[in-house]
């Protein structure tokens, strides 16, 4: 069984104004997906070699979006101790993080990571962060 879940959305690509490229983001579209209402999105860079994790939320729930960058991310259910890495690379998908998936995200290359991050609680919650 896989551990990821992932969130497709659209990009939108104005054949009349030329070198314009939204990224559109259905709010709604997302809480259905993480099953809550988003109430926080932030960015997350990730210097060159450097990882944030390993934890995981009882509460908080994340889509996470690729802005710039590659990022490793290791997930793992901390009930059946599934693991899977990823890497996440700029694109039209979100990786969905529900509660109780231990995540880490690991930046390999030598460039900075830029994730942007759709939560469903507020972000480093420190009553929130388990180990």
């Amino acid at each position: 069984m896989s551990v990821a879940r992932w969130l497709e959305y659209r990009i939108d690509v104005d054949p009349k104004k030329p070198g314009r490229r939204q990224e559109v983001f259905d709010l709604k579209a997302i809480e259905a997906a993480l099953g809550a209402p988003i109430t926080y999105v932030y960015s997350n860079q990730i210097q060159p070699g450097a990882t944030a994790g390993m934890h995981y939320h009882k509460q908080h729930q994340v889509a996470v979006w690729m802005r710039e960058g590659e990022i490793e991310m290791t997930l793992e259910d901390v009930h059946t101790h599934a693991r899977e890495v990823l890497t996440l690379t700029p694109g039209n998908r979100m990786l969905l993080v529900p509660r109780e998936v231990y995540h880490a995200a690991s930046n390999k290359t030598d460039k900075p990571a830029l994730a942007i991050m759709f939560a469903t609680t507020l972000p480093r919650d420190p009553s929130d962060d388990w180990h």
